[in-house]
């Protein structure tokens, strides 16, 4: 797994654009708020690790071996927390959890030494897969789980968006209100010309930073996924018109119009079935895994951390 960093020097070097793609949530200014809004949901509790507040690093022993604090440093960039110690009972978990699957292939007939030494992602995978067991949901569960959730099996809107950009970088703060005031005096221009869509296209041609100035500011179909969160949160509530207020995002400010919205169709159970059963069938596997590892920690002779093993933070792999 690939460590997450930002670094803030890089924002001045990202090119204005508007029409980002999944690829632009990687981008340092976007990280931020990302990465915050995923830790408000981790459910790890650092009051179960126990070691000294005078210890930098813990002390944690799985059967007598002890848990190379150098390998808890280094893990610890998998695990980012909204606290030191969140962070470290994260890190020290997986690293416990290593241990016990390695004991487990160790102790493994058809597995064994050799299996880990050979490969030990490869071991761990093999021992999983003997060990847990997902059976196949049947299709009266998978039903019942489309009547009590129909609303999440509808095919996404389709939007057909124009836009005038008036861009600035985040950090930019004071350049940003100005923008903003700029960004409500256009639409006031707009909605107060008596030819408003002449009025956008020539607003768009003469103000807008996106390429699509050229277009008139339009942007074509638009389905979810294409734009950035900020963006599509608020393009895809809208109904036809303009929005009354600007659109603000990591690009700078949005005078956006919905020159048509064609709402998703509901799916019938029969489409919706493969996406129900995969879903649920992983619900499965992770539940039995952590079941598994549940009964490895209880066999096992753990010292320095009470384990807490939930779907979302047993294992790094």
């Amino acid at each position: 797994m690939t460590a997450m960093t930002y670094d803030p020097r890089q924002a001045a070097d990202d090119n204005i654009r508007i029409m980002p793609t999944s690829d632009d949530l990687k981008k340092p200014h976007s990280d931020q708020e990302f990465i915050q809004k995923a830790l408000a949901e981790e459910r790890s509790n650092h009051q179960n690790l126990i070691a000294s507040s005078r210890e930098e690093l813990p002390t944690v022993t799985v059967n007598g071996v002890m848990i190379d604090k150098q390998a808890i440093a280094q893990e610890l960039q998998y695990h980012p927390a909204p606290s030191k110690e969140d962070a470290l009972f994260l890190a020290t978990q997986a690293l416990v959890v290593r241990e016990l699957l390695k004991n487990a292939v160790l102790d493994d007939d058809t597995l064994g030494q050799e299996a880990w030494d050979n490969n030990e992602e490869q071991a761990i995978s093999d021992l999983i897969d003997k060990n847990v067991h997902a059976a196949t949901p049947e299709n009266e569960v998978c039903e019942r789980y489309y009547e009590q959730n129909k609303s999440d099996y509808k095919t996404a809107p389709i939007m057909s968006v124009r836009h005038i950009l008036l861009a600035s970088l985040p950090e930019d703060g004071e350049e940003r209100l100005a923008l903003k005031k700029q960004a409500y005096e256009l639409i006031e221009r707009i909605n107060n010309s008596t030819n408003a869509d002449a009025e956008f296209i020539e607003l768009a041609r003469q103000y807008s930073a996106c390429p699509s100035k050229e277009q008139g500011g339009e942007l074509g179909v638009l389905t979810q996924g294409q734009t950035v969160p900020e963006f599509e949160s608020v393009v895809f509530s809208m109904d036809e018109g303009l929005a009354p207020s600007p659109v603000e995002t990591r690009y700078g400010f949005h005078i956006v119009q919905v020159l048509d919205k064609q709402p998703g169709v509901q799916l019938d159970y029969l489409q919706a079935k493969p996406a129900i059963a995969n879903k649920l069938a992983q619900q499965a596997f992770h539940h039995g895994l952590c079941d598994y590892l549940y009964t490895l920690a209880e066999q096992a002779e753990i010292d320095g951390i009470q384990m807490e093993l939930a779907q979302e933070n047993i294992f790094r792999g």
